[in-house]
């Protein structure tokens, strides 16, 4: 599996709407994939959440320690530059979390509706459209369709 990117993780967030009109207690008790992709969900949350704080702080260190002029060791012993270490790292632990669970959906199959439309969704936005338009479209097109067939209750 190729690694995930922040770029793919970040436009997971799109995820979250996946699982309209259903009460999320239910579903997941019906469909053990509802609970992966719901923790991925949460991952790519949390994870765009530390990358704002990344940002954020990536650019109060250039303007108040002039961060980009200082040498990869000088921003390594730099003691306001620690948070900025810490984010990483615990980016990168929820980026490994999230492969973790995408590995882990492939061997758990959907028994409904929701948990099927939930991992394409997920399948989707973890494609890149500029890198595969044709498979990313037949992927937005298969959720469609399985929205449309869905029994309505």
């Amino acid at each position: 599996m190729a690694r995930l990117s922040r770029r793919k993780l970040v436009a997971g967030m799109s995820v979250a709407p996946w699982l309209p009109d259903v009460g999320l207690a239910r579903a997941a008790a019906a469909d053990p994939v509802l609970v992966l992709c719901g923790h991925y969900a949460d991952l790519v949350r949390h994870g765009d959440t530390l990358l704002r704080r990344w940002s954020d702080r990536e650019a109060w260190l250039g303007k108040h320690r002039d961060w980009f002029r200082l040498s990869d060791d000088e921003q390594k012993r730099l003691p306001d530059a620690q948070l900025l270490y810490a984010i990483d790292a615990e980016y990168e632990r929820c980026t490994r979390e999230s492969v973790r669970v995408l590995r882990r959906l492939r061997n758990v199959s959907a028994v409904t509706f929701e948990g099927a439309i939930a991992k394409l969704s997920i399948a989707a936005e973890a494609i890149e459209p500029d890198d595969y338009p044709s498979a990313h479209r037949v992927l937005l097109s298969a959720i469609a369709d399985l929205r449309a067939l869905q029994p309505r209750g």
